[in-house]
């Protein structure tokens, strides 16, 4: 009798088993998710700055808008906040991320999240470029051409010259790093050759690729040890020690690349590069530069489109 009910009980069990699997299958199915939903950000701005941010572009993985989606948004890792629009200020230097989440109010589908990051940086000297060794009392010139406060440019004498310590941020030439003009003064703007040379306040110029020599090959004694923020702005960088013996005070703050729609910024962090007033001894649609690469310890110079490439400035006297 036994033996007898041991395959009918195994076929229950079987069941009863096939049974679970399907409604632990229907209970954990997975539900589609909601994707693309973003903002509207700024990569800078100054302490004080206010933004009213407006998300937009949630769809499904169906392809279909959702009705009255639910969002929250959170600075850093505060508490999320529930709001259509978010509206917030910016008191203090720093990085910040904002996040924006939206979900489906009926729940038919999982959130999608979507986080951005802006700087805020001021300006005044030590406020956010920090590390220069460059103090409010060295000897430095007032360009009346800018706003006070973003106006002075520090000196140092080596050999002949003065020497700026600080790149050029005249705005009334050049571009400011991805179009903030806010990133000027400390970080300086990106001139065309043209440009370059016209740009030094009164009694200074562009040097020489003789007088930019001078300096010597060896990187490590023009660059500084410095942070913005507080990012490191030669942060992977093994074989200079970043001496800054020089006083120079050199800073990675890469180059751009001029159009008549969209300029292009490249190489921030690794990448400095200096136009000097020589011009190619044959084409003159050429320039020369000095440039220093994060990866090597070395000063070297080439040539460059008069036009299409804008680079930072040292003025000289």
């Amino acid at each position: 009798m036994t033996r007898r009910l041991l395959p009918y009980i195994g076929l229950v069990l079987a069941a009863f088993t096939l049974f679970s699997c399907k409604k632990k299958e229907e209970e954990t199915t997975t539900k589609p998710y909601l994707y693309g939903v973003t903002f509207d950000l700024a990569t800078f701005a100054r302490p004080g700055d206010t933004f009213t941010l407006k998300p937009y572009g949630v769809f499904t993985t169906e392809g279909e808008g959702v009705d009255e989606p639910i969002y929250k948004w959170r600075v850093n890792s505060d508490e999320f906040q529930t709001t259509d629009t978010f509206t917030v200020k910016f008191e203090e230097v720093g990085n910040y991320t904002i996040t924006c989440q939206a979900s489906d109010p009926d729940e038919n589908y999982y959130a999608t999240s979507t986080s951005k990051i802006i700087i805020v940086i001021d300006p005044a000297l030590g406020e956010t470029l920090n590390g220069t060794g460059i103090d409010e009392d060295d000897p430095h010139i007032t360009d009346p051409r800018d706003a006070y406060g973003e106006n002075d440019y520090f000196y140092a004498r080596i050999g002949d010259l003065d020497w700026f310590r600080n790149n050029l941020a005249y705005t009334g030439l050049g571009l400011a790093y991805e179009n903030a003009d806010v990133t000027s003064y400390p970080i300086g703007r990106f001139y065309t050759w043209g440009e370059a040379m016209d740009a030094c306040p009164e009694g200074w110029r562009l040097p020489t690729a003789e007088e930019w020599a001078t300096l010597g090959k060896e990187a490590a004694p023009l660059l500084a040890d410095a942070y913005l923020n507080s990012k490191r702005m030669w942060e992977y960088w093994p074989a200079a020690p970043r001496t800054n013996t020089t006083t120079l005070a050199i800073i990675p703050s890469g180059y751009a690349l001029p159009s008549l729609t969209t300029p292009t910024f490249k190489r921030m962090y690794d990448y400095a590069a200096f136009w000097t007033a020589s011009e190619h001894p044959e084409d003159g649609s050429l320039a020369r530069y000095f440039y220093i690469f994060t990866e090597e310890n070395e000063v070297r110079s080439t040539y460059g489109e008069k036009g299409s490439l804008a680079l930072s400035v040292r003025c000289v006297r």
